[in-house]
């Protein structure tokens, strides 16, 4: 009942959160905020069907991906963020450079089955996805221009969210809104999918 209760939210916040409707009404940063939410929302919902690990186990988790992600990807910095209610067992990493924003949330599960069982439970729900693939055991994407990702690997689900605002490069200025918002899809999901991969390869490192 409290899994059904939890993926009926999700389902209510996907469909009542109108981003075609803020893209024709609203600037770049209204809908990059609201996506942001949206994202941070349905990772905090779904780290409540997470096991709790011991802090060095999370210790350990956010050394292999900040180890790995730093030697791959040279320039982007790295912060780690404590979920909003501290009980929450779950790894949330954001890394940024040159006005882009990726945020890792990595959450263990109890067995990889359970891991199997939340991330169906979850995609069931996003009528509008996308079946990824060469990405850990099952992948997804879903949201605005398909730039949100989740995959399951082993007993570990791992969301990855972007953000991209456009036009603070001075080559991004001359653009008009409708090449803002192409690009802004077009670097969401690159960013996303790029650093999905590399989070993959971290749970795997040493």
């Amino acid at each position: 009942m409290v899994i059904t209760l939890r993926l009926s939210l999700v389902s209510f916040i996907l469909r009542n959160i109108e981003v075609g409707r803020s893209i024709s009404s609203g600037s770049l940063t209204e809908v990059t905020m609201k996506i942001s939410i949206l994202a941070a929302t349905l990772c905090t919902i779904l780290s409540a069907l997470t096991i709790a690990l011991p802090q060095s186990d999370l210790e350990k988790l956010d050394e292999k991906f900040t180890r790995h992600i730093e030697k791959v990807m040279p320039g982007w910095k790295h912060e780690r963020v404590e979920p909003i209610v501290p009980t929450e067992n779950v790894l949330i990493q954001f890394w940024s450079a040159s006005e882009r924003k990726v945020k890792i949330s990595i959450m263990p599960h109890s067995s990889g089955a359970e891991a199997r069982t939340a991330i169906e439970n979850f995609v069931k729900y996003e009528r509008n996805k996308e079946t990824l693939k060469d990405l850990g055991e099952e992948a997804y994407a879903w949201g605005y221009g398909f730039s949100d990702v989740v995959f399951r690997k082993g007993r570990y689900t791992i969301f990855v969210s972007t953000t991209a605002d456009i036009g603070a490069r001075p080559e991004e200025r001359t653009l008009s809104q409708a090449e803002r918002f192409d690009l802004m899809r077009s670097e969401m999901r690159r960013w996303s999918m790029q650093f999905a991969k590399h989070a993959a390869i971290a749970l795997d490192s040493p």
